[in-house]
């Protein structure tokens, strides 16, 4: 067996060659192990059910986060090399630093907003096609990047949010949501016919074709919930899918004020605060 000291005593030039050659099979490891990785889970999420939407999102978050590992592991091996030349690197490690942290304070904002969609990304806390609501801010979501939000709200007008503000916010797709219709009824009105009609409200609504695939639950009438100057307010609602509580709300308010006035209550004054 070569006596690998005794050789590079003999040819110095050998001993940073070899470390030059140690340091490109790791980089090179490195590079293909986490190219493997990014394969794999490339494969695992598309075997999933994911919505495209997400599924690109996530696809990019992999691809930014792989081409900053290749950038981290090829400055590494570039410093470990310019060192076994004895090359001084702490000039550019202190040069480096100091280059990211001013980077830092300038962008603090940026960077901040970017960690936010990452957050949103990986905890899958909305989609595109959602409806939430962040401050006083109600709309769907049409659009995401890594940066900011995309709203569109009823009146067409499109808002952009940074994810780094969307710190608290209401997800009013997730799961299932709740039609919420509220009447203002005249004191004299007799609460059992008002129920009643009500209740006939709250079939019409099942038996509607395009109403009922958007109901998970019947239609409950909750009755006396309140009362104002000169009415009492009673409430009709009503568990459904996420995102159509708006339609389903309107289709009650519908079907609710025509049975009201069938059954006499002429000056009813329908309000609704769907949720």
């Amino acid at each position: 067996m070569p006596n690998w000291l005794q050789i590079t005593n003999d040819l110095p030039f050998l001993a940073p060659l070899l470390r030059i050659a140690i340091v490109l099979i790791l980089a090179f490891l490195g590079i293909r192990g986490l190219t493997s990785v990014v394969r794999r889970t490339l494969t695992r999420l598309e075997g999933q059910s994911e919505s495209p939407e997400r599924l690109a999102r996530l696809k990019t978050l992999l691809s930014v986060g792989r081409n900053f590992a290749f950038i981290l592991i090829l400055s590494v091996a570039v410093l470990m090399i310019l060192q076994t030349f004895d090359i001084n690197i702490t000039p550019l490690i202190a040069g480096a630093g100091i280059a990211g942290l001013a980077l830092s304070l300038g962008a603090q904002t940026l960077i901040k907003d970017y960690i936010g969609g990452v957050l949103i990304i990986v905890e899958n806390q909305f989609n595109v096609g959602d409806m939430i609501s962040v401050d006083d801010h109600q709309g769907e979501v049409v659009r995401m990047t890594l940066r900011a939000t995309y709203l569109r709200n009823l009146q067409g007008e499109l808002r952009l949010i940074p994810n780094g503000d969307l710190r608290s916010f209401s997800n009013l797709s997730a799961g299932w949501a709740r039609a919420i219709v509220d009447f203002s009824i005249p004191y004299d009105a007799n609460m059992q016919e008002v129920t009643n009609a009500l209740e006939k409200a709250s079939l019409q609504s099942q038996n509607d074709p395009n109403v009922a695939p958007d109901l998970l639950e019947k239609p409950q009438v909750v009755g006396w919930i309140g009362h104002k100057d000169w009415t009492v307010q009673v409430r009709l609602m009503a568990k459904t899918r996420p995102g159509r509580q708006f339609q389903v709300a309107n289709a009650l308010r519908q079907y609710a004020f025509i049975t009201l006035k069938d059954a006499g209550v002429m000056n009813a004054e329908n309000g609704s605060n769907p949720h």
